[in-house]
Protein backbone atom coordinates (compact mmCIF):
# COMPACT_ATOMS: atom_id res chain seq x y z
CA UNK A 1 0.00 0.00 0.00
CA UNK A 2 1.12 3.48 -0.86
CA UNK A 3 0.55 5.95 1.86
CA UNK A 4 0.23 9.93 0.68
CA UNK A 5 -0.69 11.18 3.16
CA UNK A 6 -0.29 11.08 7.09
CA UNK A 7 -2.93 12.01 9.52
CA UNK A 8 -1.74 13.04 13.02
CA UNK A 9 -3.39 13.96 16.28
CA UNK A 10 -1.41 16.70 18.27
CA UNK A 11 -1.57 16.21 21.83
CA UNK A 12 0.25 12.74 23.38
CA UNK A 13 0.91 12.29 19.81
CA UNK A 14 3.17 14.62 18.38
CA UNK A 15 3.89 16.69 21.09
CA UNK A 16 4.03 16.51 24.88
CA UNK A 17 1.29 19.47 26.24
CA UNK A 18 -0.21 17.80 29.47
CA UNK A 19 1.74 20.19 31.84
CA UNK A 20 0.12 23.29 30.07
CA UNK A 21 -3.37 21.77 29.80
CA UNK A 22 -2.57 21.29 33.26
CA UNK A 23 -1.81 24.78 34.05
CA UNK A 24 -5.14 26.40 32.30
CA UNK A 25 -6.84 24.10 34.89
CA UNK A 26 -4.86 24.94 37.65
CA UNK A 27 -6.26 28.44 36.67
CA UNK A 28 -9.96 27.91 36.57
CA UNK A 29 -9.82 25.87 39.65
CA UNK A 30 -8.11 28.93 41.24
CA UNK A 31 -10.31 31.20 39.48
CA UNK A 32 -13.16 28.50 41.82
CA UNK A 33 -11.45 29.26 45.07
CA UNK A 34 -9.54 26.05 44.86
CA UNK A 35 -6.65 23.69 43.68
CA UNK A 36 -6.77 20.15 41.42
CA UNK A 37 -5.33 17.40 43.69
CA UNK A 38 -1.78 16.57 42.62
CA UNK A 39 -2.20 13.08 42.81
CA UNK A 40 -4.74 13.16 39.96
CA UNK A 41 -2.39 15.95 38.11
CA UNK A 42 0.16 13.27 38.66
CA UNK A 43 -1.10 11.32 35.92
CA UNK A 44 -1.72 12.81 32.17
CA UNK A 45 -4.56 10.69 31.23
CA UNK A 46 -6.66 12.26 33.62
CA UNK A 47 -6.81 14.97 30.73
CA UNK A 48 -8.79 12.57 28.84
CA UNK A 49 -11.48 13.05 31.84
CA UNK A 50 -14.88 14.81 30.77
CA UNK A 51 -14.95 18.60 32.36
CA UNK A 52 -17.15 17.05 35.10
CA UNK A 53 -15.15 14.87 36.49
CA UNK A 54 -11.58 16.62 36.47
CA UNK A 55 -13.62 19.40 38.26
CA UNK A 56 -14.85 17.02 40.63
CA UNK A 57 -10.66 16.79 41.93
CA UNK A 58 -10.70 20.59 42.25
CA UNK A 59 -10.73 20.44 46.43
CA UNK A 60 -12.97 22.43 47.55
CA UNK A 61 -15.26 21.52 45.30
CA UNK A 62 -17.23 24.02 43.98
CA UNK A 63 -21.06 22.05 42.78
CA UNK A 64 -21.93 21.29 39.39
CA UNK A 65 -23.53 24.16 38.60
CA UNK A 66 -19.97 25.85 38.44
CA UNK A 67 -19.34 23.49 35.69
CA UNK A 68 -20.22 26.24 32.74
CA UNK A 69 -17.94 28.97 34.33
CA UNK A 70 -15.23 26.11 35.12
CA UNK A 71 -15.26 25.27 31.37
CA UNK A 72 -15.07 28.76 30.08
CA UNK A 73 -12.25 29.65 32.20
CA UNK A 74 -10.41 26.58 30.74
CA UNK A 75 -10.73 27.77 27.36
CA UNK A 76 -10.25 31.22 28.03
CA UNK A 77 -6.81 30.38 29.49
CA UNK A 78 -6.02 28.36 26.88
CA UNK A 79 -6.77 30.06 23.55
CA UNK A 80 -5.53 33.28 24.83
CA UNK A 81 -3.61 33.25 27.87
CA UNK A 82 -1.35 30.22 27.72
CA UNK A 83 1.88 30.82 26.93
CA UNK A 84 2.79 27.09 25.56
CA UNK A 85 5.94 27.20 27.06
CA UNK A 86 5.94 23.64 27.95
CA UNK A 87 4.88 22.09 25.06
CA UNK A 88 7.41 19.82 23.47
CA UNK A 89 7.85 17.82 20.24
CA UNK A 90 8.07 14.58 21.26
CA UNK A 91 12.32 13.45 20.48
CA UNK A 92 12.43 11.93 17.28
CA UNK A 93 9.40 13.66 16.24
CA UNK A 94 10.59 16.57 14.06
CA UNK A 95 13.13 14.45 12.25
CA UNK A 96 10.25 11.56 11.64
CA UNK A 97 8.30 14.88 10.00
CA UNK A 98 10.76 16.35 7.79
CA UNK A 99 11.94 12.50 6.31
CA UNK A 100 8.23 12.06 5.40
CA UNK A 101 7.94 15.48 3.72
CA UNK A 102 11.51 14.69 1.82
CA UNK A 103 9.69 11.45 0.36
CA UNK A 104 6.57 13.31 -0.93
CA UNK A 105 4.41 12.69 2.10
CA UNK A 106 2.38 14.91 3.21
CA UNK A 107 1.49 15.88 7.34
CA UNK A 108 -1.66 17.03 7.98
CA UNK A 109 -2.99 17.61 11.65
CA UNK A 110 -6.36 16.88 12.85
CA UNK A 111 -6.98 17.31 16.15
CA UNK A 112 -9.45 18.47 18.96
CA UNK A 113 -7.37 21.57 19.90
CA UNK A 114 -9.73 25.07 19.04
CA UNK A 115 -7.64 26.68 15.71
CA UNK A 116 -6.58 29.12 17.61
CA UNK A 117 -4.22 27.72 19.97
CA UNK A 118 -3.02 25.33 17.56
CA UNK A 119 -1.64 28.24 15.27
CA UNK A 120 -0.54 30.12 18.36
CA UNK A 121 1.73 26.64 18.96
CA UNK A 122 2.78 26.34 15.67
CA UNK A 123 3.39 29.79 14.91
CA UNK A 124 5.31 30.55 18.51
CA UNK A 125 7.76 27.35 18.53
CA UNK A 126 8.37 27.50 14.43
CA UNK A 127 6.36 24.19 13.81
CA UNK A 128 3.93 25.46 11.24
CA UNK A 129 6.15 24.68 8.25
CA UNK A 130 6.33 20.97 9.17
CA UNK A 131 2.74 20.46 8.11
CA UNK A 132 0.86 20.68 4.80
CA UNK A 133 -2.39 21.51 6.53
CA UNK A 134 -4.31 21.13 9.74
CA UNK A 135 -7.87 20.54 10.94
CA UNK A 136 -9.64 21.65 14.51
CA UNK A 137 -13.13 21.50 15.30
CA UNK A 138 -13.60 25.26 14.83
CA UNK A 139 -12.01 24.95 11.45
CA UNK A 140 -15.51 24.42 9.65
CA UNK A 141 -17.37 27.09 9.91
CA UNK A 142 -20.97 27.30 11.61
CA UNK A 143 -20.64 24.41 13.56
CA UNK A 144 -18.26 22.05 15.81
CA UNK A 145 -16.61 19.61 13.88
CA UNK A 146 -15.94 15.93 15.24
CA UNK A 147 -13.08 13.70 14.23
CA UNK A 148 -15.11 11.90 11.54
CA UNK A 149 -15.78 14.83 10.09
CA UNK A 150 -12.49 16.16 10.05
CA UNK A 151 -10.73 13.50 8.60
CA UNK A 152 -13.58 13.67 5.75
CA UNK A 153 -13.00 17.17 5.06
CA UNK A 154 -9.41 16.47 4.80
CA UNK A 155 -9.83 13.56 2.61
CA UNK A 156 -12.02 16.35 0.57
CA UNK A 157 -10.05 18.81 0.15
CA UNK A 158 -6.68 17.29 -0.29
CA UNK A 159 -8.34 14.71 -3.00
CA UNK A 160 -6.64 11.72 -1.30
CA UNK A 161 -7.97 8.40 -1.18
CA UNK A 162 -9.03 6.73 2.23
CA UNK A 163 -6.86 4.09 2.08
CA UNK A 164 -3.96 6.04 1.04
CA UNK A 165 -4.15 7.90 4.51
CA UNK A 166 -2.63 6.88 7.94
CA UNK A 167 -3.91 8.05 10.96
CA UNK A 168 -1.81 8.44 13.89
CA UNK A 169 -3.50 8.43 17.27
CA UNK A 170 -3.22 8.17 21.24
CA UNK A 171 -7.11 7.08 21.89
CA UNK A 172 -9.51 4.50 21.12
CA UNK A 173 -11.44 7.39 19.48
CA UNK A 174 -9.41 8.20 17.22
CA UNK A 175 -8.92 4.54 15.64
CA UNK A 176 -12.88 4.71 15.57
CA UNK A 177 -12.78 8.01 13.56
CA UNK A 178 -10.52 6.36 11.59
CA UNK A 179 -12.29 3.39 10.76
CA UNK A 180 -15.70 4.98 9.76
CA UNK A 181 -13.52 7.02 7.09
CA UNK A 182 -11.86 4.07 5.52
CA UNK A 183 -8.41 4.86 6.90
CA UNK A 184 -5.70 2.79 8.55
CA UNK A 185 -4.23 3.82 12.22
CA UNK A 186 -1.49 3.60 14.14
CA UNK A 187 -1.96 3.54 17.56
CA UNK A 188 0.60 4.99 19.84
CA UNK A 189 1.01 4.02 23.48
CA UNK A 190 3.28 6.42 24.85
CA UNK A 191 0.75 9.58 24.56
CA UNK A 192 -2.19 10.45 26.66
CA UNK A 193 -5.09 7.64 26.24
CA UNK A 194 -5.84 4.45 28.04
CA UNK A 195 -3.97 1.54 26.08
CA UNK A 196 -6.00 -1.16 27.34
CA UNK A 197 -9.05 0.83 25.66
CA UNK A 198 -6.64 1.79 22.50
CA UNK A 199 -5.32 -1.80 21.53
CA UNK A 200 -9.33 -3.45 22.39
CA UNK A 201 -9.84 -1.48 19.27
CA UNK A 202 -7.53 -3.65 16.95
CA UNK A 203 -5.53 -0.95 15.45
CA UNK A 204 -3.87 -1.78 11.99
CA UNK A 205 -0.81 -0.87 13.98
CA UNK A 206 0.70 0.08 17.53
CA UNK A 207 3.91 1.67 18.31
CA UNK A 208 5.03 2.26 22.41
CA UNK A 209 7.76 4.59 21.24
CA UNK A 210 9.47 6.73 19.20
CA UNK A 211 11.52 4.32 18.07
CA UNK A 212 9.38 1.67 16.85
CA UNK A 213 6.75 4.51 15.30
CA UNK A 214 9.93 5.54 13.23
CA UNK A 215 10.26 1.41 12.14
CA UNK A 216 6.63 1.26 10.62
CA UNK A 217 7.21 4.40 9.36
CA UNK A 218 10.32 3.33 7.11
CA UNK A 219 8.60 0.16 6.84
CA UNK A 220 5.06 1.01 5.34
CA UNK A 221 5.32 4.61 4.28
CA UNK A 222 9.13 5.95 2.88
CA UNK A 223 10.22 2.27 1.49
CA UNK A 224 6.67 2.13 -0.19
CA UNK A 225 7.53 5.51 -1.57
CA UNK A 226 10.83 5.14 -2.63
CA UNK A 227 9.66 2.24 -4.91
CA UNK A 228 7.92 4.26 -7.05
Amino acid sequence: MEYRCLLWDFDGTLADTGSDVWNSLMYAARRAGGAIDDLYMSDDANLADPMDEIMRHVIPYPGEAYLETFDEDVRVHYRTLNDFSRTRLYPGIQSMLNELKEHGVRNIIVTNKPEGALSRILGSKGWANLFDDWICPDSIPGREATKVEMMAEIVRRHGIAPRQCLYVGDTFSDIEAARTNGISCIAVTYGDGDEIALLSRNPAYVARDIAELNDIMTDTVIHARSMI
